[in-house]
């Protein structure tokens, strides 16, 4: 369990609106929620991450979502269970990150729910998605304004599911004065162009998209070289013991994928094992150790991170610096030769968000609570050139709590009814 981060509060001038983010990890390990305090509607909105707090799942539950990810047909009173569990696991840490937040319940307009789901697939396309929260548990319990489900109306758009959180981020970590890139270094990588904070601009030029792999490949090679005592290489000290194969990285990034423009996205990432297994094929070949394994594949999700800043992001995009998450960046060489390359300083995150929030883990949870506000305010969060939706989506699903914040959540509806829109958005 962390200990939650302590706020700087920030004054807002007008109205204040709370929402709480819930974030299930990928591998339903980990959840996390965060407060957010807005001012503003819309894209004029000005967030604050308020509160947060991280916790570990109980094993029990992970390997619940585990054997139904894995299964070849859903057990429904698994599937049930686990969904009951998951709710009201999230309504206990809600109330305990309000408390320490010091925000009274009844503050709180909206939650925002995101989790891993159930995807279907046809072929590599995602078509899919079943939540696991109980929305319906989770409003009950809490008394909250749910939205939740946020894939499905994408998937619906024709979209491939995410990524979804460019727009929340923008809102969160953008600047008005310098464009920003947010490098995510987990197990795939993933880059989002945070153009300059422009209040009222129709088409902000975002871009969001899978990179390639990430801390997965560099995790894999040092089980290999462990023999499995060691999940990680941490800090890159395994990797500055090998040498870097010139071979192996010409190899790697001669793959299509890296020739692939965005939208670039999938629910499971980047899959390492054709990286991995060609890697162990060429090595036994020519004799390579795995430190010059591990040593090749920091400086190739380096050179990466490098290609996909000068080939896919919006032609006139112009970062003059880069926000990193994620625990690739605690890997010291992995970082340093990012930032060799890419030639941008690294923005430390506490600056980003004006607070003093030294777990980037509060990022997503934050992200969900955005997601939640932005459904309210009917601004939609996916386009064609972030997920390849046919037409811009109002993303998420709405479980009203109870009537006194039903009553609440539609004169919200209604002052954002009131905002001026494009004629576009009407359609």
């Amino acid at each position: 369990m962390d200990r939650s981060s302590s706020a700087r509060r920030m004054p807002l001038q007008s109205q204040r609106r709370f929402s709480v983010g819930v974030w299930l990890g990928a591998r339903c390990r980990r959840i996390s929620a965060a407060v957010v305090a807005a001012e503003g509607r819309g894209l004029a909105t000005d967030a604050r991450l308020w509160g947060y707090r991280g916790e570990d799942v109980p094993a029990a539950i992970s390997r619940a979502f585990v054997d139904l990810r894995e299964g070849e047909s859903i057990d429904l009173k698994t599937l049930g269970q686990l969904r009951l569990e998951l709710a009201e696991l999230a309504a206990e840490l809600i109330g305990r990150t309000l408390d320490e937040a010091r925000v009274a319940p009844p503050r709180v307009l909206v939650i925002g729910q995101h989790d891993p789901g159930l995807w279907q697939f046809s072929g590599h396309r995602a078509v899919g998605w079943l939540n696991l929260c109980d929305a319906a548990r989770l409003a009950e319990v809490t008394g909250a304004n749910v939205v939740d489900a946020f894939p499905l109306r994408d998937l619906a758009g024709g979209g491939q599911g995410g990524p979804l959180g460019a727009l929340p981020e923008w809102l969160l970590l953008s600047d008005p004065d310098q464009e920003q890139l947010i490098v995510h270094l987990g197990r795939t990588v993933r880059m989002t162009y945070l153009p300059k904070r422009v209040a009222s601009s129709a088409d902000l030029g975002l871009a969001s998209f899978l990179v390639g792999p990430g801390t997965a490949l560099l995790d894999a090679l040092s089980g290999r070289l462990t023999a499995g005592r060691e999940r990680f290489d941490a800090g890159g000290r395994l990797a500055v013991q090998g040498r870097r194969i010139e071979p192996l990285m010409e190899h790697w990034l001669a793959d299509p994928y890296f020739e692939r423009p965005p939208p670039r996205w999938h629910p499971a990432g980047v899959k390492v094992e054709r990286f991995l297994a060609d890697a162990l094929r060429m090595a036994v070949e020519n004799d390579w150790s795995v430190r010059d394994l591990l040593c090749t594949a920091t400086h190739f999700v380096a050179e990466t991170v490098a290609l996909a800043a000068r080939r896919c992001l919006p032609r006139d995009a112009a970062p003059q610096r880069t926000i990193y998450l994620g625990g690739g960046k605690q890997n010291g060489l992995l970082l340093s030769e990012i930032i060799r390359r890419t030639g941008l300083p690294r923005l430390p995150l506490v600056e980003a968000l004006g607070a003093d929030w030294e777990d980037d883990r509060a990022v997503q949870p934050a992200t969900a609570a955005l997601l939640a506000l932005l459904y309210i305010d009917r601004v939609p969060a996916s386009t064609a050139s972030l997920t390849n939706v046919d037409s811009p989506r109002v993303l998420g699903r709405l479980t009203a709590g109870s009537p006194q914040q039903w009553q609440r959540l539609i004169e919200a509806f209604g002052a954002a009814a009131q905002q001026p829109r494009p004629l576009r958005a009407a359609i």
